[in-house]
């Protein structure tokens, strides 16, 4: 990954075409649980593919390249989500029987329908990149603009929202 990194900062744009195909799942999966419908997913997705493409080579370091796309992407949600002034974050029927892969003591399947309607965005998405997509309490806190003890704080008062409902 890092040498398609400096590849595409130094202007080439198969080698960014690249890594965006290599992280566009999680792209998808972190944009579904914050936005409404897929055509805004897209469209954030899209937007923050142009922006990132733009600010590559402000990118100080290579190994938090995910992290930083991702703090891109969620701001381009808050971005739409804030323009459309939507009320409810996720809708009961893009969500059906979408299964959250858990870690460690987590022994309940999650699913988005649950966690999106019983946890405020933020929580939602800290609970989507720490059990689905890996991400450390310190790594989520860079692209929330959060502090690590904050989203451990919060990642814990989620989880104690989410046994109380099972």
């Amino acid at each position: 990954m890092d040498e398609l990194i400096l590849k595409a900062k130094n202007g080439d744009k198969t080698s960014f075409t690249e890594l965006m195909l290599q992280i566009k799942e999680e792209l998808y999966k972190v944009a579904k649980i914050r936005l409404r419908n897929d055509d805004d997913v897209f469209d954030a997705i899209q937007e923050t593919m142009l922006v990132s493409y733009k600010s590559l080579k402000k990118l100080k370091n290579n190994q938090y390249f995910k992290t930083w796309v991702i703090k891109i992407l969620i701001n381009e949600c808050n971005k739409i989500y804030n323009y459309k002034n939507k009320k409810k974050l996720c809708s009961d029927d893009m969500l059906d029987n979408v299964n959250v892969c858990t870690r460690d003591n987590m022994e309940e399947k999650l699913n988005f329908e649950f966690i999106c309607s019983k946890l405020n965005k933020e929580d939602g998405t800290i609970i989507l990149l720490y059990y689905m997509e890996n991400y450390t309490d310190k790594e989520i806190g860079k692209i929330l603009n959060l502090n690590e003890n904050t989203v451990r704080t919060k990642r814990t008062r989620a989880k104690e929202k989410i046994k109380k409902y099972l």
